[in-house]
């Protein structure tokens, strides 16, 4: 009876174990569930947070799209309306000439300013259509050989020189791009009086150049060296032969039986004192400059360029006739500054009855290169004998070897001379 009352004792025991063992392990699955469905509700609370802050962030970045989009638009709408009141002016609406902007230099600057009849009702886009000249359509251009003993003085006018052998002061007309036929035909009439015995003056014709000359283009523009090649193979008549009409752009209506005048040759003069011992030995030189807006306006003294002034794009023509220093008293700020003395063809309301003192060192092109005319010494001294008659002999040429002007490169010093 003992041992079956053992068993049963040890029966009841170990299943008091199974029993206790199976709640511990549901206690242990109920504690773990619970933890799980905590961390599921932890989770979803997270969630749920997360889901809130991206929504927040999202709100305030399309708040911040939307503010960054209304500054630009009012930036932009800014923007317009300011360029809309105060726009620059576009060339066809600004006048050459203003009275209120010279009255302004003129309280400021040495050289003065003035109205002028030939750019008188006009605007910049009409100043514009007539800077049109170029120097040179090729690279293949005779040097002047000149003798580098003569010493050029201080000052020295062609005009006074040779009185007799200047032309009046050409009025191209603001409706024609005709400064290089002017500087040309009238260098060349120039040249040849000063050659002759007599110093007799025969004006050429400049609408010749406009009109019949096929490798320009007129009134719209024209090369230098193109006008001289037609210089030399078919000549120029006179003035009166031929006037000056450029509304008429044909090759038309040249006086019967006409004289020509052909040009012996040409080459060019390269560096301030060349183009001194030039103009002192055979008469001006012809070349192109820039044009700010404020020389539209000289009237006197010597110009030199305002800084920030605009110029236009193309190159007027013009003729070098002399150069000089400016004098006066010690207190004067511009006492010794040189200057290159130029006739324009705007008319003689235009600068110094016609002419202008530029400064020298502003980088115009024409300080650096200019064409010397070249005349037959048969012509000068008898006008009939003129170059039609292909077995005069010519003259011996002043040239040195041809130069191709974009790899010629003037000294520094010479340069800023």
């Amino acid at each position: 009876m003992s041992k079956v009352r053992d068993y049963s004792d040890q029966t009841l025991k170990d299943r008091e174990d199974s029993k206790r063992r199976k709640e511990e392990e549901l206690e242990a699955r109920r504690n773990e569930l619970k933890e799980a469905s905590e961390r599921r509700e932890k989770n979803a609370a997270l969630a749920e947070e997360v889901m809130q802050k991206n929504a927040k962030k999202k709100s305030s970045s399309n708040l911040s799209y939307y503010i960054v989009f209304a500054l630009l638009g009012g930036l932009t709408l800014y923007v317009v309306v300011m360029l809309f009141l105060n726009q620059t002016p576009s060339l066809t609406k600004t006048p050459t000439i203003d009275d209120k902007k010279i009255e302004d230099h003129n309280s400021n600057f040495q050289w003065k300013q003035g109205a002028n009849t030939f750019f008188e009702g006009s605007t910049l886009a009409d100043a514009k259509k007539i800077i049109t000249a170029s120097f040179s359509s090729h690279s293949n251009l005779p040097r002047c050989q000149l003798d580098d003993t003569i010493t050029p003085p201080e000052n020295f006018n062609s005009k006074d020189m040779w009185p007799k052998c200047v032309n009046t002061i050409a009025n191209q007309t603001k409706t024609c791009g005709s400064s290089y036929a002017f500087a040309l035909s009238q260098t060349f009439s120039e040249r040849m009086c000063i050659q002759s015995n007599d110093n007799k003056l025969t004006p050429l014709s400049a609408q010749e150049l406009i009109a019949c000359d096929q490798m320009n283009s007129g009134c719209k523009s024209g090369y230098l060296n193109n006008s001289l090649d037609y210089m030399k193979s078919k000549g120029l008549v006179d003035e009166q032969c031929l006037p000056y009409k450029p509304e008429n752009e044909k090759c038309e209506g040249m006086c019967k039986n006409p004289t020509r005048y052909k040009l012996d040759s040409y080459c060019i003069t390269i560096g301030e004192d060349d183009i001194k011992r030039e103009i002192m030995k055979n008469g001006p030189v012809v070349s192109v400059t820039q044009i700010h807006v404020d020389m539209l306006t000289y009237k006197s003294g010597v110009y030199s360029k305002g800084d920030d002034v605009p110029k236009f794009g193309g190159f007027h023509a013009v003729k070098i006739v002399g150069w000089g220093v400016e004098s006066g008293s010690e207190n004067e700020p511009n006492k010794g500054n040189k200057y290159w003395i130029v006739q324009n063809s705007w008319g003689e309301d235009w600068g110094e009855n016609g002419y202008a003192k530029i400064s020298f060192g502003q980088e115009f092109m024409f300080e650096q290169y200019g064409y010397s005319l070249k005349i037959k010494q048969e012509k000068a001294n008898d006008a009939s004998n003129n170059a039609q008659k292909d077995e005069v002999p010519k003259a011996k040429e002043d040239v040195a070897d041809n130069v191709d002007l974009d790899d010629l490169k003037l000294d520094d010093e010479e340069a800023k001379k």
